[in-house]
């Protein structure tokens, strides 16, 4: 034992003052002391700061008041106070203040015991310590603390702000014994916690959680945490979780060094539809911080999982209100952040989309390796409905590599009276974490072969087309929610075909979505299409285009369209009185014939030699163009022979909700009446 005092000591009677530079003893130090016990028994001392041999925390500015005489023999400072500063509190090298009320101290043959409460800025507990030999257990314990002293707290992190209200109670327990590490044990209760940050992506109501933990202290912290969180509700972003159900338990034995932090067997479960087993490490050296990780089991039970876990974020893609049965499985390794090898496997998996009715698929099953070149990855499943077309079942043969899943041979399936091909799917996982937000890419490669339009039509519940969707779709992919079409897809339909190119779909499950494409029409049977549409009938071919449309919602918002006959066609051709009759409505304008003339009522047919009609959307008006125009109007239809029809519409500004009212009037085969 080393114990040296510099200074000087004085003695009166009205007391003893006394002071020293430093005292150590056993490797700890008490430096700049100062004091005094007056002739009443009453202790006051003091202390620029004090450091122990065996807890890296510092005091400074200590001061401590101490009634001297006791009761009782070895009974000491009872209703006595102190105050120090403590370093490492909540932030290295930042101090707090801890004020103190001393309960009793007794000193029995080496053994010291001291009693009391403490206080730091607003937080308050009872304190329990022990001293023997170089043995110290320190208890501090608290009941039903409010947790908005916390947002007082120095140098507290931001987030406590959030904190609306909620308590806490707890144990805290230090442990010395001789030289070794440090020993913090700790059980902790929080309830009704409520907060809310400013952006309003992260909020708690009521909730309830618990945890309990042993840390050593020593180069490396290491320890075992467990917990659980037994109430409330929690909102993180997208993802939403009312705990009043099921309890979500956790467990995890951290190890912190000064480079990495290590979480060794992490467990998480509510013991009914979720479990996840595994072990992550993240280091701090490099400028981009790469976690690595293990999930050795997650096991999905459905449709529990689904409502607790998937519905509240899969609402931003439209993809909540779905049916799910089934399980899922699956473990995984990513490696610096990269995503390196893992097993899927799906059992007996359907998903039906009930309320908007928009996919369905049954009995899906898999087991899939990604990175195991050598195991051969399948996937099936008995049904798939797109809508209201059935695609029937399928089996997938997969080569998997590690973040991405591709077919290794064709994919025929028999639709529509015909085939749908997919020469080549391939999918990207995200698998990385340089892009945390980046989304699934998907690429695909597909041909349609004589699919019947006539079953397809009557499947989406439109009018009866005829003829047949042919063509090949050279790539599609989705890229961060974006879905493009590289290439044309062309449909044969009316004996004519038309092609959409430039197609791209931001938001296709999400929240107003937007599409974007381009159409070409060519060579279509116009007596076939007004017959499909009863429009009445007009004879003759067809072309036109609807170039830079503009969708948002699948509602039109922009286009420039045409839709007339083709200059090569030079004959004239027929057309019926209801025919003139819509034509005449829908361009606003009107006959230069009366069609309802004593003469012209012995007419049903017509002649016309040119017909067409243009509308550019944009701001909800349709700015109306035809075959010709003038100052006055523009020229929708050109007729021929007698008696010799012409009409034209003197409104070239057309609002476009009634225009798509009298289209749809007239697909109903409403009788409507020549227009002014």
């Amino acid at each position: 034992m080393l114990f040296s005092v510099g200074g000087d000591l004085q003695a009166s009677w009205s007391g003893i003052r006394f002071s020293a530079e430093r005292i150590e003893f056993e490797g700890s130090e008490v430096r700049a002391v100062s004091g005094e016990l007056d002739s009443a028994g009453n202790l006051q001392m003091g202390a620029d700061s004090v450091s122990f041999a065996v807890w890296p925390n510092q005091l400074r500015s200590l001061s401590i008041r101490c009634p001297f005489a006791a009761a009782e023999a070895g009974v000491y400072c009872s209703g006595g106070t102190y105050q120090f500063e403590l370093t490492g509190l909540h932030q290295e090298h930042e101090f707090s203040t801890v004020n103190g009320f001393i309960e009793r101290l007794v000193s029995d043959q080496g053994k010291i015991n001291l009693t009391g409460r403490l206080a730091t800025e607003g937080l308050e507990g009872q304190l329990k310590a022990e001293i023997e030999d170089d043995n110290l257990n320190i208890d501090v314990s608290w009941a039903e603390q409010s947790l908005l002293p916390f947002q007082q707290l120095r140098n507290a992190p931001a987030e406590t702000q959030w904190i609306q209200k909620g308590n806490s109670q707890g144990e805290l327990r230090l442990t010395i014994l001789d030289s070794r590490d440090p020993i913090l044990t700790f059980g902790l209760k929080l309830g009704g916690l409520s907060f809310d940050s400013p952006d309003g992506l992260f909020a708690g109501e009521g909730l309830q959680l618990e945890s309990r933990g042993t840390f050593q202290l020593g180069e490396t912290v290491t320890g075992q945490l467990s917990g659980s969180v037994v109430g409330g509700e929690l909102l993180m972003g997208d993802f939403y979780r009312d705990f009043a159900d099921a309890a979500v338990a956790f467990e995890v034995s951290p190890a912190l060094e000064t480079s990495s932090l290590r979480l060794d067997d992490i467990l998480l479960s509510d013991n009914s539809v979720f479990t996840l087993q595994g072990a992550a490490q993240l280091g701090f050296d490099e400028d981009e911080l790469k976690p690595s990780f293990t999930i050795s089991n997650l096991e999905l039970q459905f449709p529990g999982a689904y409502k607790r876990y998937f519905e509240s974020s899969a609402a931003v893609f439209a993809l909540d209100g779905l049916e799910l049965t089934g399980a899922v499985s699956w473990s995984g390794a990513w490696q610096d952040g990269v995503y390196q090898s893992g097993e899927l496997v799906l059992k007996d998996l359907s998903i039906v989309d009930i309320e908007r009715k928009r996919f369905a698929i049954t009995g899906l099953d898999a087991r899939m390796r990604p990175g195991d070149h050598e195991f051969d990855s399948s996937l099936t499943w008995r049904g798939l409905l797109m809508g209201p077309v059935n695609l029937g079942a399928a089996e997938l043969k997969l080569d998997s590599d590690p973040g991405r899943i591709a077919l290794t041979r064709p994919l025929e399936l028999d639709v529509l009276g015909g085939q749908l091909v997919f020469d080549a799917l391939a999918i990207d996982l995200p698998g990385s974490f340089e892009n945390l937000e980046k989304q699934l890419d998907i690429q695909l490669r597909a041909e349609m072969r004589s699919m019947n339009m006539e079953l397809l039509s009557k499947a989406m519940g439109w009018p009866v087309f005829s003829g047949e969707i042919s063509g090949v779709i050279p790539a599609v992919s989705l890229n961060d929610g974006v879905l493009s079409v590289d290439g044309e897809i062309l449909f044969n339909v009316f004996d004519g075909n038309i092609s959409l190119i430039d197609l791209r779909v931001e938001r296709p499950f999400g929240v107003l979505p937007s599409l974007a494409a381009n159409i070409d029409i060519h060579d279509l049977d116009l007596e076939q299409v007004t017959h499909t549409f009863s429009f009445g009938q007009i004879g003759g071919r067809l072309d036109g285009y609807v170039h830079d449309l503009r969708m948002l919602d699948w509602k039109p918002v922009a286009f420039d369209a045409w839709l007339g006959t083709p200059a090569r066609q030079e004959k004239s051709n027929d057309i019926s009185r209801q025919a003139v009759n819509h034509l005449t409505t829908l361009g606003g304008g009107s006959a230069t014939t009366a069609l309802t003339g004593p003469i012209m009522k012995m007419f049903n047919n017509f002649s016309y030699r040119r017909l067409g009609m243009g509308c550019r959307l944009h701001n909800n008006v349709c700015e109306l163009r035809g075959i010709s125009e003038d100052e006055t109007s523009v020229l929708i239809m050109e007729g021929a022979g007698i008696p010799k029809i012409m009409i034209q519409a003197f409104n070239r500004r057309l609002d476009f909700a009634q225009l798509v009212a009298g289209l749809t009037a007239v697909s109903g085969d409403e009788k409507i009446r020549v227009g002014d």
